[in-house]
């Protein structure tokens, strides 16, 4: 079975499925709590009311479970929801809003545990309330990618190849499970993070619905051939501040141009020293932010001062429209970003003052 996602002339395919594929297995009408939270478990969320629409007598009700509202911005004045709550409300189904699940019980009818994209471990004690337990759409071939920035570190990566996971729900650790069903994809060298959510956001609601369908989450549990035979595990923590952080002294350009694409929002605490103070680290550190899209302008050549291969190095252009800062890379090559931001300044002014510390200096030299 083959499934195309398109944008811009760019094709995500997906190319092969792995499933147990089961006898059809009796069970009574499910009474789903489904614990959700982002774009990716939407799709999953959205294809069980279809099911529970079309086929009441497979499943008799969905509960939603997500995490509270938060207050965000300056001040926290400002109130953030998980995008699942509205979607929720949108299809008329009971919330559930908890931080915590150590003492919270879940309503006595649930028979069924679906976990997307959740965030929090649904202890054992829930699950075993649960007749049947449990099931969790994953969004990479495990064992491959455990943990919960699969797609991020995936593209890190440059894999060309990811897909998404039905497997039961471990009482104790993420993604232990046993494997239901495996679906891959080759994504060749599409980076965006929305478009790949929106094709494997639709392949795990596949799965769930195909393992819903077929009673897939009643044991026993087939151990079929997957494509996770062909890889090894590996660990995809948390996407943290630290990882939009450029190191100058190891990054590419192409890796710069990566981390963009992939995370966005990155940032140094060197370049502004490098401006003001030639480097120097005397007196407080100023962060610089710098918005995409990066492009990678030119390589350095022999002719160039030896003192102009250091990486992370600014040079400032003069452009039509006023001054652009370029930095080296550790390849070689000149990266340029769209917008810079210097802490404590308005956005995107920093082209402008990073060049006028630098003509300040060349001027008091």
């Amino acid at each position: 079975m083959l499934r195309h996602s398109g944008y811009l002339g760019r094709t995500i395919t997906t190319t092969r499925r792995y499933s147990s594929r089961p006898a059809i297995k009796q069970h009574d009408p499910l009474h789903i709590l489904f614990c959700g939270a982002d774009e990716f478990s939407i799709y999953s969320l959205r294809a069980l009311h279809k099911l529970h629409q079309t086929r009441p007598n497979k499943i008799a009700s969905i509960d939603v479970l997500c995490r509270p509202d938060k207050r965000v911005g300056r001040g926290y004045k400002r109130t953030q929801s998980v995008p699942i709550k509205h979607v929720a409300a949108e299809l008329g189904l009971t919330l559930h809003q908890h931080d915590s699940l150590k003492e919270w019980q879940a309503p006595t009818n649930i028979n069924l545990i679906v976990a997307v994209s959740f965030g929090l471990l649904v202890p054992g004690r829930l699950l075993s309330t649960a007749k049947y337990g449990g099931l969790n759409v994953h969004p990479s071939l495990l064992p491959r990618f455990r943990g919960p920035a699969p797609i991020q570190r995936m593209l890190l990566q440059n894999c060309t190849e990811t897909g998404v996971t039905l497997q039961t729900m471990h009482p104790t650790r993420f993604d232990y499970g046993a494997i239901l069903s495996q679906e891959s994809t080759s994504i060749d060298k599409e980076r965006r993070i929305d478009v790949i959510i929106d094709h494997l956001g639709s392949v795990g609601a596949d799965l769930l619905s195909n393992g819903i369908e077929s009673g897939a989450f009643i044991p026993p549990f087939p151990a079929p051939e997957l494509p996770s035979s062909t890889h090894s595990a590996s660990y995809a923590p948390k996407i943290t501040p630290e990882d939009r952080r450029i190191d100058w002294g190891t990054w590419t350009a192409d890796d710069i141009v990566l981390r963009d694409e992939v995370l966005g929002n990155l940032w140094d605490s060197v370049t502004y020293n490098w401006c003001a103070k030639d480097g120097s680290s005397a007196g407080p550190e100023k962060r610089v932010k710098f918005g995409g899209p990066w492009r990678i302008i030119e390589p350095v050549t022999e002719t160039r001062p030896l003192n102009s291969f250091q990486p992370g190095l600014p040079e400032p252009l003069d452009e039509t429209y006023g001054p652009k800062m370029r930095f080296l890379a550790v390849d070689g090559r000149y990266v340029q970003p769209h917008e810079i931001t210097v802490e404590g300044k308005p956005k995107g002014g920093g082209h402008q003052m990073l060049a006028s510390l630098i003509s300040g200096k060349e001027c008091a030299g």
